[in-house]
């Protein structure tokens, strides 16, 4: 798995598809056409296949139970919910990896700074620091020369990158100063311009870095139109009890009405804070689902060390401190999709890859207290206001045929362990609603077309351990254009 240039970085494991029981049609697997997409989408829609009339020959709930003859895969929909727009029509758009304007920059400012924020100037890294910096490394090789486990060929390389560390160091100090010159000052929410050397080139950003003048809130914010540049983000974290950094992008857990009163702040009332800052930014955002987290301390900010063993700097709480909000864009009435996956196929380490949507806030007692927003998606025009589309019927039969092939899949990707690997898909909603396929040979252009979802927990269990995908999850995602499953990885 090679590494994607992105401001916010991460990985998960995907499905991987093995035709190892019964064959799929050739039509669900082939490679989409993003031409043939919008062909199809102007085209007048055939006698039945408008959103209306799938309205009307929908059901409400979806059931279906497989086990495959040995028993290690599972799909299960027990009187789950389908989902449909509330219109007689559906569109479909073009969309791109989008950048974050000035006029955003302008208002995640002034809702989270309307007293005005600070930027540094100077630097706290003196000629005494590097002094004390220079001495640990040369400590450090002394260490790896008495060592008499380590081979001489190794001795060698590990002083020999030391050794580097050293002089670049020595090159610093020639400009350091004797004694700290950071400060801090006032900054208005104006981008920066960042030029930055890739593996790809000269890369060109804008950015706004800010923070309060005792650096417990901060605000970052990368904007980027260039193809090989970085991917656009924004985030936001305000230290007052707790971290939550983290969590904006680790596996949030559902909790009971009982854990929920630990928190110190009803749900009903959290949601508030997520509406108020939504309506205020101008965003065409609502909350998918939500979820809750323990925020993390230092060790030694806790009341009573002692009763932690743990080597680890950060400590989570002893219960759930915040509920996490999970949003989506939602397009003239339309849910776009959204998926935690994070996995990146491997490709060449100066291709960008285009991963879906994430919006997350998180929300305790004191209010919003971290913000994260992933790979924005900018809606740039109307391909066609009514595209005709398969049925919910079309789509649980594709789903039915290939949610257990890419499950068999994924589990004979590790077909080398030595223990017995089973798993569990559970869906728990089906949405008609817009999923982003990408353009041939772009990883910043693509449609946003409608799709059939199939959202849901997807469990291995890897001989009595358990992996849990991080919610929300896709297990299958049907075009409901032309009835081919979406690869969620790809992106097409």
């Amino acid at each position: 798995m090679k590494r994607k240039i992105v401001c916010l970085m991460a990985a998960i494991m995907c499905f991987s598809m093995t035709a190892c029981e019964k064959t799929p049609d050739k039509s669900l697997v082939t490679q989409k056409n993003i031409d043939r997409l919008e062909k199809a989408a102007k085209e007048t829609p055939k006698d039945g296949s408008t959103l209306k009339d799938i309205i009307e020959t929908t059901t409400d709930t979806y059931d279906f139970n497989y086990e495959s003859d040995d028993g290690k895969v599972k799909i299960v929909a027990d009187n789950v919910p389908v989902t449909l727009p509330t219109k007689d029509t559906i569109p479909m758009y073009r969309v791109k990896s989008g950048e974050l304007s000035q006029e955003i920059a302008d208002k995640l400012y002034d809702y989270f700074f309307p007293d005005g924020a600070y930027t540094t100037t100077g630097s706290d890294l003196t000629k005494q620091i590097i002094d004390n910096l220079i001495l640990e490394e040369k400590k450090y090789i002394a260490n790896v020369k008495d060592d008499p486990d380590t081979s001489e060929s190794d001795k060698e390389s590990i002083i020999q990158t030391h050794e580097g560390v050293i002089k670049e160091y020595e090159e610093e100090r020639k400009t350091a100063p004797d004694e700290s010159t950071l400060k801090y000052v006032p900054k208005d929410s104006s981008y920066v311009d960042v030029e930055q050397e890739t593996v790809s080139g000269t890369t060109k950003t804008k950015e706004l870095n800010v923070s309060s003048k005792d650096q417990k809130e901060k605000l970052n914010i990368c904007s980027s139109s260039d193809e090989d540049s970085f991917s656009s983000s924004a985030g936001y974290e305000n230290v007052k009890d707790y971290h939550y950094d983290g969590i904006l992008t680790t596996q949030v857990a559902s909790c009971t009405d009982d854990e929920k009163k630990k928190i110190g702040i009803s749900e009903e009332d959290a949601k508030k804070y997520v509406d108020d800052f939504v309506q205020k930014i101008g965003m065409d955002w609502e909350i998918y689902d939500v979820g809750c987290a323990a925020g993390n301390k230092y060790k030694e900010d806790f009341d009573d060390t002692d009763k932690y063993n743990q080597d680890a700097e950060m400590i989570s709480a002893d219960n759930y401190t915040a509920y996490v909000f999970n949003l989506v864009q939602n397009i003239n009435g339309i849910q776009s999709a959204t998926t935690s996956s994070d996995y990146v196929p491997d490709k060449d380490d100066t291709t960008l890859t285009w991963l879906y949507e994430k919006i997350r806030i998180i929300v305790d007692k004191n209010g919003i207290v971290a913000f994260s927003w992933e790979f924005p998606q900018m809606v740039e025009e109307e391909v066609s206001d009514n595209v005709g589309i398969i049925s919910f019927d079309q789509a649980k039969d594709i789903f039915e045929q290939m949610m257990p092939l890419t499950t068999r899949g994924d589990l004979e990707e590790h077909e080398d362990r030595d223990v017995e690997i089973k798993a569990t898909a559970t869906v728990y909603e089906v949405r008609l609603g817009l999923m982003r396929v990408r353009s041939s040979g772009s990883d910043r252009n693509g449609l946003l077309t409608p799709a059939w979802l199939f959202y849901g927990d997807y469990n291995i269990d890897f001989g009595g351990e358990n992996y849990s995908e991080q919610q929300p999850w896709i297990l299958l995602a049907v075009n409901a254009v032309d009835g081919s499953v979406i690869d969620v990885t790809a992106g097409y």
